[in-house]
């Protein structure tokens, strides 16, 4: 029912976001730069540094509440995002050679962004499993055919964007996993409305960052902290 629920408004998401989110409909006119690619993985960089401790935070959280199904769930997703930051640097790496003035800094809304993921899961842990399942299932559903345009029309390669390829191929399982797991790791149904609280800000979070994103003038240099620091500067679990 729960993750029925929460599906549902992600693929009406995914639907639409094609016609109305920026980074798609940027990179369908084909004005997505090498710089701004190289700003978007900058920023992924630092959203994927800080996955294993925001799950580690939520598992700590589950454990304090002694809701112990949830905290096993996100221990065993700590290990299956080991390495996974190596993508987006690798990334990085290649496509910075294409930016003539490439941009690495964590752009504000990304920072609200990890700020927005670290305060639903303060709240309650059980509400970041909302989260997880938009971030893994929209770029299943979309990751491919973004990859493709920003290939055709901005002259992207594929092979600089394994970071989401790989998410996209990966993710594959965990959303089944997701949808098999969520209504019995959530054990009250009548959260459901958080849950689905929680879904629309993610939504609204990640049209904030990709809005920023293609609207960055990309005239000026900015070197920022790796992710490693600004992963370091989090406030602990």
């Amino acid at each position: 029912m729960i993750g029925d629920a929460l599906r549902a408004r992600i693929e009406t998401y995914a639907a639409s976001s094609k016609e109305r989110n920026a980074l798609f409909t940027s990179a369908a006119k084909g004005t997505m730069t090498a710089e701004h690619v190289t700003l978007y993985l900058a920023n992924v960089r630092a959203l994927v540094a800080h996955t294993p401790l925001h799950l580690a935070r939520a598992r700590e959280a589950a454990t304090i509440r002694k809701d112990y199904a949830l905290a096993a769930h996100y221990d065993e997703r700590i290990r299956e995002e080991d390495g996974h930051e190596a993508w987006a640097v690798e990334d990085l790496a290649k496509v910075s050679q294409r930016a003539k003035n490439g941009r690495t800094d964590v752009l504000p809304s990304m920072r609200g962004m990890l700020e927005y993921i670290e305060s639903v899961i303060d709240e309650d842990p059980t509400l970041y499993l909302a989260y997880i399942m938009f971030a893994e299932y929209l770029i299943v559903l979309v990751g491919p055919d973004w990859l493709d345009v920003l290939e055709e029309r901005c002259g992207i390669p594929r092979s600089a964007m394994t970071v989401i390829a790989k998410h996209a191929e990966l993710d594959k399982t965990h959303v089944q996993e997701a949808l098999d797991k969520i209504d019995d790791l959530v054990a009250a149904p009548e959260k459901l409305p958080a849950l689905r609280r929680v879904l629309e800000g993610s939504i609204a979070q990640f049209d904030r960052f990709c809005e920023e994103l293609v609207n960055t003038p990309m005239g000026t240099s900015h070197v920022a902290p790796s992710a490693r620091r600004i992963a370091a500067h989090a406030t602990p679990s």
